[in-house]
């Protein structure tokens, strides 16, 4: 294939202007890729993103709820949600963690350092088993969401779990003999 000395002269000159054009117009912004909530405000949706994967944070096994999408999961089952008084429950259990947020640490949760988080998440799981406030009982339903929802994704299947398919397992069976 030839090239005339006009066309070359005109790639080059495209390129040239390619490359002095910013970079934000060429690369994508990441963020922008980012779903948007389609139930929770932006807030809410930070909220419970931070508190699923303080619940199941990243290890040294696998990556945690965040990386899994456990809040990007309920946001939409909660747009999806047949009753609707579900998703008023989650607002007001929001509610009651960002009050308690404020009770304890004078901020919202998002603004309080991640000692501060830890502190709040510790209080309101300790009464996981008898929960009696508004804060404790959205506790036992987000970690019951985050749980399922990490668990059902591959992140938690295939990395945390480490489950292979239906494959022929080698070795000893460890199952039960019903005969």
């Amino acid at each position: 294939m030839t090239i005339s000395r006009r066309e070359m002269i005109q790639q080059t000159a495209a390129a040239a202007a390619a490359a002095s054009l910013p970079l934000a117009n060429i690369v994508p912004n990441l963020e922008s890729q980012a779903p948007k909530p389609k139930f929770f405000t932006a807030a809410e949706f930070a909220l419970v993103d931070e508190m699923s994967d303080m619940i199941i944070p990243t290890d040294q096994q696998s990556a945690g709820a965040r990386a899994a999408g456990v809040a990007i999961f309920i946001d939409g089952r909660l747009a999806e949600a047949f009753e609707k008084d579900e998703g008023q429950r989650w607002r007001a259990g929001i509610a009651a963690v960002e009050a308690l947020s404020r009770e304890m640490h004078g901020k919202g949760l998002m603004a309080s350092s991640p000692e501060q988080r830890l502190a709040l998440l510790t209080r309101i799981a300790a009464a996981e088993s008898d929960p009696k406030t508004d804060a404790e009982k959205f506790f036992r339903e987000i970690k019951s969401s985050t749980i399922h929802a990490y668990y059902t994704s591959k992140v938690g299947i295939h990395d945390d779990q480490q489950y292979k398919g239906n494959v022929i397992q080698p070795g000893e069976y460890a199952g039960y003999d019903a005969t």
